[in-house]
């Protein structure tokens, strides 16, 4: 039995046209992505450049936004 393969493109720049392509075509996608990227920009901040004036700003917003819940 014979698996059918997902045809894919043969360099990185036609892959990344049809990666533009579907999120313009798919605006939920493209805002998924959109909050995916903030949420891993967040996480780096913290992990290696947060002095404790930066984290201990980031737990009040935090303390605020939980509250607003």
């Amino acid at each position: 039995m014979e698996e059918k393969k997902r045809k894919g493109y043969k360099t990185m720049d036609q892959q990344k046209e049809a990666d533009k392509r579907y999120l313009e075509k798919h605006p939920e996608a493209k805002e998924k992505k959109k909050i995916s990227a903030m949420k891993s920009n967040a996480k780096r901040f913290i992990k290696e450049f947060a002095k404790i004036e930066d984290l201990e700003e980031l737990e009040n917003l935090i303390k605020n936004k939980k509250m607003s819940f």
